[in-house]
């Protein structure tokens, strides 16, 4: 069943297409969720009320983005409410690891997952926020557009600076290409 069809019976308070929708989209949210606001507690917080907006609104869904692109867009509205009413938490390896692929490097997988947070947290918010959707979201370009509500052209420079900043970061923690 496609995600419209879903969203159409959620719409109509349908629990089970409510349920299927949940069980495949919910990790990515609290994954997204709790790379911006570095507090599992408040990640998963803001994930229940991501989703409560998705069951009370999934009537006025218009079609103009996938249901996951909307949902994620919804969760950082409401991640972006709570920034103002507090600011996040540092993070923790134990809160949000990311992976890497494993190729031929000289660091261990745990090692270079550390490296890699710390250097995405010295990131501006959005640069990390940017490349957090382009890598560990996997959204496109015109996907993450409609997130962030920016044109598609800033997407493209945002990326590209980000890159270009994490870059720079990592090597100034002495952590070369091929050490990644």
């Amino acid at each position: 069943m496609n995600e419209l069809e879903i969203i159409k019976r959620i719409a109509g308070k349908d629990e089970n297409a409510f349920r299927e929708l949940y069980e495949g989209t919910s990790k990515k949210v609290y994954h997204y969720l709790l790379g911006m606001l570095k507090d599992p507690r408040k990640a998963e917080d803001i994930m229940v009320d991501t989703f409560t907006e998705v069951w009370k609104c999934a009537g006025k869904f218009r079609g103009d983005s996938k249901v996951s692109t909307w949902i994620i867009g919804i969760a950082r509205h409401l991640a972006l409410k709570e920034f103002g009413k507090k600011k996040p938490v540092t993070n923790s390896i134990e809160n949000h690891l990311y992976s890497l692929p494993a190729k031929n490097v000289a660091i261990d997988s745990f090692l270079r997952t550390e490296l890699l947070r710390k250097a995405m947290e010295k990131l501006s918010f959005s640069h990390r926020e940017i490349l957090e959707l382009v890598f560990f979201h996997e959204m496109s370009y015109r996907e993450i557009s409609d997130v962030l509500d920016i044109p598609i052209n800033t997407v493209k420079t945002r990326v590209y600076y980000a890159k270009e900043n994490l870059k720079q970061i990592l090597e100034n923690m002495g952590i070369g290409r091929d050490d990644i």
